[in-house]
């Protein structure tokens, strides 16, 4: 396993271990505080949170940044924030209003408070993994949009917070090389969501119309349940070695002895 496959993993490791403890230790709170300014979820918010604090959500960001969501349903929750009078429009993207920014500031404390519960032993891994992630996030470019983006909005105090928005921007850069593996292959989003649901060997349970393109291209075989063939398996697997070809590039900033005490304090960090 490569550099960039084990920097991944472990990334998506702590940063999914946060979100799940913030779901269960803050969420009724969360729910709460968003049915009380009249929404019926706190879809997208979490996600998009970071952006509409800074005023800096574009309709590019918010597409790209769920990029795996139906882009309809994107516009449309952001045309209902908008229509609640939860977001406004400002030159540089969609910015919270005051009504809305209570919440927002709830989940970063909630957040914080997970990744403190998390880590307070580990300070040096913290510092290790916060240091080497500011390094690579110095030089995103702003071809990678969303993560350049996200390296902009403001740096919260509390170190564990620092890294984890460092952490999640980091995910942004890698969401995109994947994305770009798979579009370079003319593939759409669903036939790539497919694709890796059964080169993980995960069930699905989809309409045959969905998997007809996969099946005539020779990426599925046509016996059900539904696997991958050779072809499907290659296909995949050449995403994912493009992939972590285009996250090497960004932690090649990094030098052996630096990555080998990222990896190592990433590996020991909780989640």
């Amino acid at each position: 396993m490569g550099n960039a496959e084990t920097v991944s993993q472990e990334i998506t490791r702590l940063v999914l271990g946060v979100n799940w403890r913030v779901g269960r230790d803050h969420g009724g709170h969360l729910e709460a505080m968003a049915s009380d300014i009249g929404l019926g979820s706190l879809e997208l918010l979490p996600h998009l949170g970071d952006f509409l604090l800074d005023g800096l959500l574009t309709r590019q960001i918010a597409t790209l940044r769920m990029r795996y969501q139906p882009e309809e349903e994107v516009s449309d929750r952001l045309a209902e924030l908008e229509e609640k009078g939860l977001i406004k429009l400002n030159p540089w993207g969609f910015v919270a209003t005051e009504s809305l920014r209570p919440l927002l500031k709830a989940l970063h404390s909630a957040r914080a408070d997970v990744a403190r519960g998390l880590w307070v032993q580990h300070e040096v891994e913290v510092s290790v993994v916060t240091e080497s992630c500011k390094a690579i996030l110095d030089n995103v470019t702003p071809t990678h949009i969303v993560a350049h983006t996200h390296n902009r909005v403001r740096k919260p105090l509390d170190r564990y917070s620092l890294l984890c928005q460092r952490l999640v921007t980091l995910r942004y850069m890698r969401q995109q090389d994947h994305a770009e593996a798979w579009t370079e292959r003319d593939l759409t989003t669903e036939e790539v969501s497919l694709l890796t649901a059964l080169w993980r060997d995960e069930p699905i349970e989809v309409a045959e119309s969905q998997l007809s393109s996969l099946r005539e291209a020779g990426h599925v075989l046509k016996p059900d349940p539904p696997r991958l063939s050779a072809k499907g398996k290659k296909l995949r697997a050449a995403i994912e070695d493009d992939t972590n070809s285009r996250t090497e590039q960004s932690l090649a900033v990094l030098d052996d002895e630096a990555m080998t005490r990222f990896l190592e304090a990433l590996a020991r960090l909780p989640d």
